[in-house]
C-alpha cells in the first residue's frame, strides 16, 4: 500500500500503557519537512508532550522509538532507529541509537514511530504485526535476560518478529540500563530503566509494507555511486571491515587519547597484548547490519580458559576500553566475557566499565575499603569486573549503589571522590582524553545527552584524518567545528542511517538521498537540510533548558582542568573550556549563559 509520504511510513503508534489502548496518528507533513525524522520527530513529540520537570520513572514520562525516511531503504547503513525519552542518568534529554534490523521492520509495519506512554499494572510486551496492535501478558518473561526473552519471543510468535527488550538491569531501574535487539543496543543515558519502569519488557514487531521512492531513478543511480565510494574507502572497505570499530586502538593509544586507570594516564603499557590484531585472533564471522556493505560487527567468542564459551556481537572498541585500559585489564577474554554479561543484563557497557574503574580508584585512594566493596576490587582484577557486573546487573548488595551512576556514587561516598567522578550532566564519558584533544573537550561538554562522542568526533579531523589534520591542542576555530558537525550528526540521527557510513560518504549524498527518496523540495538544499539539523539541535536544547540545565552544566571534570597528563604526546596538558565554551555559544547564536536568542528562534522558525 502506497503512503501519502514517500519515504515514510505515514502514522505513527500511540501506546497508552495504563489504559491499555492504541491508537493510530497520521503523520504531518509540516513535521517531516522541519524535522526529517528519527532525533527530530522525538524532539518535536517530546517538547510538545513531556510534563515540566516529570521524574524519569513517572508514568507521565515518554518514549519514542522512531525511524527516518532512510531507515529501511537501499541507503547503506539504514538499518537504525532511535529510542528517545528523558534520562534516568542525567534528568535531560535522551537519544540512544541502534542498529540492527528493528528500525527497518517497524516501517515496514507501517510506522515512523512509537509513543509509550503510561505504566502497566503488570508485565506486559507489545506485539505489531502489521496492520494488528496487542498489548499482551508477560509475566511469564519478566526476569529473564534478553537473550532468552529473544528467544521466547521468536519460539512463539516466529523467527521473523524483530524484537527490542529489557534485562534484569531494566526491570531493576539501573540508571544505565540499555535495551537490547537483536545483539545490538539503545545503549546510553538508561532508556532501558525507563522501559522496566513501565512494566514494558518487550517490542516485537512484523511487517510486509514496502517503502515507497519518491524519485526511484535517481535513487538507485545515488546509491549506486554511494556503493561504488564506500567500496574504496580505506575506512570502510579496509579498517572497519577487517577490525570492526576496533580499528581505531592503536591509533589512540599512540596518540596518548586512550584513558587508562579512570583517566589518570592516556596510554595503556598492555596494548601490547590488547590491541586489534589480538583481538581479531577471538573473531569466529563478520555479520552486517540491514543493508550495510561494511559488516563491521564481529561475533567473537573464547574457546578456551577461565571464560571459555563467552560470547558476544563484537566486542566494540568503547567497551575493549572500559573493560580494558580504563580498569588496566589486558584480558581478552574476560573483556569479551564483561560486554556478554552487559547484553545478558541489559546494561551500558560504557557506564557499566567508568563505574568499575571509578570504584577501583576509590580503592587505590582508600576512599572506600574492602568492606564497602564485598570483595578486593584493585585496577587489573578481571575477576573482580565480572563479580561487580554480576552485582549491578542483579542490583545485589553493593550493586544497589552502583547501578545509579558515578554521580550518583561519588556524591554518597564523598571524601573528594566527586573530583575523578569522570562524567558530564550524569552519563558517563567514553574512551577519548579530552586533555589530547580540545574539540572532544567541547563536544563532550556541550553533548545534549551528556558525556558522548557522538554527537561531534572532532577525533577524526583532529587524529585521523589522512588529509590535513586540525591541530588537536589549538582552541581555535573548533566552537565552529563541532557546532557544524553536530547538526550534521543530528541530520544523520534524524535521517536515520549510520554514522560509519556517512564517514566514507558526505553532506552532498545524505541531500541526494533524502530528495531522491522523499521528494521534498527543500531536502534538495544541503543549507535547508542542515538548517533541520540546526532547528532540532536549538529545540532540545529548549527542553533541556525548561527540565533546568544551566551554563554550569556544560562542563567537565575537575580532573580534566588541574591534572595534567605525565607522559606520552599529551604530557602537561589541561583543557581550556571557558573560551571555546565562550565562541560555542557565540556560534550557536544563544546568550552568554547559553540560551537561544530570539532572534535564533526566529531564524529556525521556533517559538
Amino acid at each position: 500500500m502506497k503512503s501519502e509520504f514517500d519515504g515514510y511510513a505515514g502514522e505513527i503508534l500511540e501506546v497508552d500503557l495504563t489504559e491499555g489502548k492504541v491508537k493510530r496518528i497520521p503523520l504531518e507533513r509540516e513535521i517531516t519537512s522541519k524535522y526529517i525524522g528519527g532525533k527530530g520527530f522525538a524532539a518535536r513529540i517530546l517538547y510538545d508532550r513531556l510534563p515540566q520537570e516529570c521524574d524519569p520513572f513517572d508514568p507521565d514520562n515518554i518514549m519514542v522509538f522512531a525511524a527516518g525516511p532512510l531507515t529501511g531503504t537501499l541507503v547503506p547503513g539504514s538499518g537504525r532507529s532511535i529510542v528517545s525519552t528523558k534520562s534516568p542518568a542525567t534528568g535531560f534529554w535522551l537519544d540512544a541509537n541502534c542498529g540492527g534490523s528493528f528500525g527497518p521492520e517497524m516501517k515496514m509495519a507501517g510506522f515512523d514511530a512509537i509513543i509509550i506512554k503510561g505504566k502497566a499494572p503488570s508485565p506486559v510486551m507489545l506485539l505489531v504485526d502489521d496492520e494488528k496492535v496487542q498489548i499482551r501478558d508477560a509475566s511469564d518473561l519478566w526476569r529473564k535476560d534478553t537473550f532468552s526473552t529473544h528467544k521466547w519471543i521468536k519460539d512463539k510468535f516466529g523467527e521473523e518478529f524483530r524484537v527490542a527488550c529489557i534485562g534484569e538491569a531494566g526491570e531493576k531501574r539501573v540508571r544505565f540500563a540499555s535495551i537490547i535487539s537483536e545483539a545490538r543496543a539503545f545503549g546510553r543515558g538508561g532508556a532501558g530503566a525507563v522501559m522496566g519502569s513501565k512494566n514494558l519488557k518487550a517490542i516485537a514487531i512484523r511487517g510486509h509494507r514496502p517503502i515507497t521512492i519518491a524519485h526511484p531513478e535517481y535513487f538507485m543511480k545515488v546509491c549506486r555511486e554511494a556503493f561504488n565510494e564506500m567500496a574504496i574507502h580505506p575506512d570502510s572497505g579496509g579498517g572497519r571491515q577487517k577490525y570492526g570499530t576496533n580499528t581505531i586502538l592503536s591509533c589512540m593509544n599512540e596518540a596518548g587519547v586512550h584513558p587508562v586507570r579512570n583517566f589518570q594516564k592516556g596510554s595503556f603499557p598492555g596494548h601490547t597484548i590488547l590491541n586489534e590484531e589480538e583481538i581479531r585472533e577471538f573473531y569466529v564471522r563478520n555479520k552486517a547490519c540491514y543493508g550495510c556493505p561494511i559488516y563491521c560487527s564481529k561475533i567473537s567468542e573464547v574457546k578456551e580458559g577461565k571464560y571459555k564459551g563467552a560470547f558476544v556481537e563484537g566486542p566494540e572498541y568503547e567497551d575493549v576500553w572500559s573493560f580494558g585500559a580504563h580498569c588496566e585489564n589486558a584480558d581478552i577474554p574476560s573483556i569479551i566475557q564483561a560486554e556478554y554479561l552487559c547484553d545478558l543484563y541489559g546494561l551500558d557497557a560504557i557506564s557499566t566499565g567508568n563505574v568499575i574503574g571509578f570504584l577501583m580508584e576509590c580503592m587505590e585512594k582508600e576512599v572506600l575499603e574492602e568492606s564497602d566493596i564485598g570483595f578486593p576490587l584493585r585496577f587489573g582484577d578481571h575477576e573482580g569486573i565480572i563479580r561487580a557486573i554480576h552485582l549491578i546487573g542483579r542490583r545485589e548488595a553493593s550493586g544497589l549503589l552502583w547501578g545509579e551512576g558515578v554521580k550518583r556514587i561519588a556524591n554518597e561516598v564523598g571524601k573528594g571522590s566527586e573530583s575523578f567522578a569522570i562524567h558530564v550532566k550524569g552519563l558517563e564519558m567514553p574512551a577519548y582524553d579530552p586533555r589530547g584533544s580540545t574539540g572532544i573537550a567541547l563536544a563532550y561538554a556541550t553533548s545534549d545527552r551528556g558525556a558522548c562522542h557522538l554527537r561531534s568526533w572532532p577525533i577524526g579531523a583532529e587524529l585521523l584524518s589522512p588529509e590535513e589534520r586540525i591541530d588537536p591542542f589549538s582552541i581555535e576555530f573548533k566552537a565552529e567545528f563541532v557546532k557544524s558537525q553536530q547538526d550534521l550528526f543530528t541530520v544523520i540521527n534524524s535521517s536515520v542511517t549510520c554514522l560509519f557510513a556517512i564517514f566514507s560518504l558526505s553532506l552532498r549524498h545524505i541531500v541526494q538521498f533524502l530528495h531522491s527518496v522523499t521528494g521534498i523540495e527543500s531536502f534538495a538544499s544541503s543549507e535547508e537540510v542542515l538548517r533541520s539539523g540546526e532547528r532540532i539541535n536549538n529545540l532540545v536544547r529548549l527542553f533541556n533548558l525548561r527540565e533546568g540545565l544551566t551554563k554550569g552544566d556544560d562542563n567537565l571534570p575537575k580532573r580534566f582542568f588541574s591534572e595534567p597528563l605525565k607522559d606520552g604526546p599529551t604530557r602537561g596538558r589541561v583543557v581550556d573550556l571557558e573560551t571555546m565554551l565562550e565562541e560555542y555559544y557565540f556560534v550557536r547564536g544563544w546568550d552568554e549563559e547559553g540560551v537561544p536568542k530570539p532572534e535564533t528562534l526566529k531564524k529556525l522558525g521556533l517559538p
